[in-house]
């Protein structure tokens, strides 16, 4: 992919983040299609990582545990404090990070 290509796919999945709430993300999370990304990583450039077929990155960012599946324990927790995200749809995968307080 050419730069020009590389900075319109960022762009293209940065503005296609949004918001939602856990009843939204269960269904996916039940396919087993939603992974978390913790603070450490960006919504757009693990979507970026995704979409270009980088699977050198998403191993390891699952075997250090900046992305992974929600636990039970977690989910329990969101539903009760009707927590919400951000999140990204990366066909099949959807990507999810607990929205911050205070931050758009």
């Amino acid at each position: 992919m050419s730069d020009e290509n590389n900075q319109n796919l960022l762009e293209r999945l940065t503005s296609e983040i949004d918001d939602a709430r856990w009843d939204i993300l269960k269904p996916h999370h039940e396919r087993e299609a939603l992974f978390m990304i913790n603070d450490e990583l960006e919504l757009p450039a693990v979507g970026y990582t995704m979409a270009s077929d980088q699977v050198e990155y998403i191993k390891k960012w699952l075997a250090d545990g900046q992305m992974y599946r929600p636990t039970d324990e977690q989910i329990e927790l969101w539903e009760k404090n009707n927590t919400e995200f951000k999140y990204l749809i990366v066909q099949p995968y959807v990507l999810v990070k607990i929205k911050k307080e205070g931050l758009v």
